[in-house]
């Protein structure tokens, strides 16, 4: 077990290190050896924009129930919502806030999917680490009071470096980051969102080491047994983070969808990185590479992190899907 602080705080590495061993090969209820294959769906449209340049909220709830329904082969878009949400959930939807925001009709659309397979909008909130980036990303900041809730998550504290946002009645979370690169990690993705959940100093500790134990977070049974889907913004991704500047953005117009992780993050990657070279000519890596994504599949076994595996079922038009 980790070991505690006089105060009762979990010391971090040793909080870190013992996700090692504990949850290797559990994500999932997979055995100990990695998936054979994994399943992720790229959705793209190109009316997501409303006359005004705004983004189309009806046409992005749209897309999102198109994408459900290719990655579950549900029938009826009902069926595709409630593979992953029903009236028993509490729900929480973690968010990116930084370094490129999630936009908001992306949320609220996952946030109506979830409402719609029968969750009561009383018992869903959203989430980010810092209130000040949420509300620079658009959502307004809601502690109490009916419908859906918006909280940061050091903003309510934490138990054990877990977000106290995630009580045991919280049965249910969703996903939603924003492709991006990621100064420490590399990559903004899936797996690198989840450090909106835990205290900053166990976040921090995660990204050391060219971020060796950042899917252990994954790992932990609070996430592990509660994410059902995972759902990447792509509508407007970053294909760079310059210094002292706004991320460097392209019209992608699209969403990545899996309950595969690491699968997801592999096929975010291949797509950021062909835009890198488009833009630049030339082969243009991200700093730091995302070399934690190879652990998560060998070393965590999260999921798949290997293209040849990785059935990409694609929604939509493909015209400039780099992949």
């Amino acid at each position: 077990m980790a070991a505690r602080q006089p105060d009762g705080r979990v010391d971090r590495r040793g909080f870190l290190g013992s996700l090692t061993l504990g949850s290797a090969g559990l994500a999932w209820g997979l055995r100990a050896e990695a998936q054979e294959r994994s399943t992720v769906v790229l959705a793209r449209a190109d009316n997501l924009e409303s006359l005004f340049g705004l983004p189309h909220y009806q046409h992005i709830l749209d897309l999102l129930t198109a994408g459900l329904r290719a990655l579950t082969g549900a029938i009826t878009d009902g069926d595709a919502r409630r593979r992953y949400f029903g009236v028993s959930d509490r729900l929480a939807v973690q968010i990116a806030a930084s370094p490129t925001p999630v936009v908001p009709e992306v949320v609220d659309a996952v946030c109506t999917t979830a409402a719609r397979a029968g969750v009561p909008v009383d018992r869903m909130f959203i989430y980010s680490a810092d209130e000040h980036e949420l509300y620079r990303a658009g959502f307004a900041i809601k502690h109490e009071g009916p419908g859906v809730r918006c909280y940061g998550a050091r903003s309510e504290g934490y138990r054990a470096s877990i977000s106290r946002l995630l009580a045991p009645e919280v049965n249910a979370l969703a996903n939603v980051p924003c492709l991006s690169p990621h100064p420490q990690a590399g990559l903004a993705g899936a797996l690198q969102n989840y450090v909106n959940s835990v205290s900053n100093d166990v976040a921090q500790d995660a990204y050391l080491d060219e971020c060796a134990e950042l899917p252990g977070l994954l790992g932990m049974k609070a996430f592990r047994e509660r994410t059902r889907v995972h759902v990447m913004d792509c509508l407007k991704p970053a294909y760079d983070l310059p210094d002292g500047g706004r991320p460097a953005r392209w019209e992608y117009k699209g969403l990545l969808l899996s309950t595969d992780p690491v699968a997801l993050d592999t096929v975010a990657l291949a797509v950021l990185q062909a835009k890198r070279r488009e833009v630049a000519g030339r082969d243009w890596p991200l700093q730091p590479y995302p070399t934690h994504l190879q652990r998560a599949a060998e070393h965590y076994g999260l999921g798949v992190a290997d293209m040849a595996a990785i059935d990409l079922l694609r929604v939509g038009t493909m015209d400039g899907a780099l992949i």
